[in-house]
């Protein structure tokens, strides 16, 4: 399979914008009403939407779920990624693909 570069700015800006509110936290460490809500939305929002997005993206590539993720221990928000797969790679996302690779 291709690369998508669509999803590859996608991943990068979600990156950027982890680092951006990172230093923003930073600035509003006095003010916890702000710092907290910096907090909760980088690590709860944009850490899910980017989990969601790479493995959208590794999907598309045709690398195995087992690959991307080896030592997970909670379930990623497969319905924002079978949308992300929908949407960016016009195709239905194999329920199959999450247990590649994972029989022993």
């Amino acid at each position: 399979m291709k690369r998508n570069p669509f999803l590859r700015v996608k991943l990068k800006s979600l990156a950027a914008e982890a680092r951006i509110i990172r230093k923003e936290e930073l600035r509003f460490r006095f003010n916890p009403s702000i710092h907290d809500s910096l907090y909760l939305h980088r690590v709860k929002d944009v850490r899910r939407e980017a989990r969601a997005t790479l493995l959208a993206y590794q999907y598309l590539r045709g690398i195995p779920y087992k690959a991307v993720e080896s030592l997970s221990h909670t379930a990623p928000d497969w319905s924002r990624v079978e949308r992300l797969v929908k949407k960016y790679g016009h195709t239905e996302l194999d329920p199959e693909w999450s247990k590649i690779g994972t029989e022993l």
